[in-house]
């Protein structure tokens, strides 16, 4: 709930030119636009401030500045264009955590029937 307001914010302060866009989940948020020069000093500042009101702040190892062609990571994918087409795909990190938890699984049950392993 401390989130909500943001997009009116956004709308508010920017013109559709900027292509100011926010997306939400929870309490993760991206925001994209035309320009990394625009989002720093522009964006950036204006939510810092709006944080500030509610007594929260931006995480620094969290948040950053970056094109799209280089990619970032968001609840678990990565948003990437290549050569100009948009691909959206687990992250390596999702990935990695997901065949941990298989591995420790099969670890921690070599001994149990192999129907018993595939059902869970």
């Amino acid at each position: 709930m401390a989130l909500d307001g943001i997009q009116n914010l956004l709308a508010d302060n920017f013109r559709k030119t900027d292509k100011i866009h926010f997306v939400r989940y929870a309490d993760d948020f991206i925001i994209t636009g035309r320009s990394p020069e625009l989002l720093e000093t522009c964006v950036k500042p204006l939510i810092e401030g709006f944080l500030k009101i509610r007594g929260l702040e931006l995480s620094e190892e969290k948040t950053m500045i970056t094109h799209i062609d280089d990619g970032f990571d968001f609840l678990g994918f990565n948003v990437r264009k290549y050569k100009g087409k948009l691909l959206i795909k687990p992250s390596k990190s999702s990935i990695k955590s997901i065949k941990a938890k298989v591995r420790d699984y099969l670890n921690a049950n070599k001994t149990r029937r192999t129907d018993v392993v595939i059902a869970k």
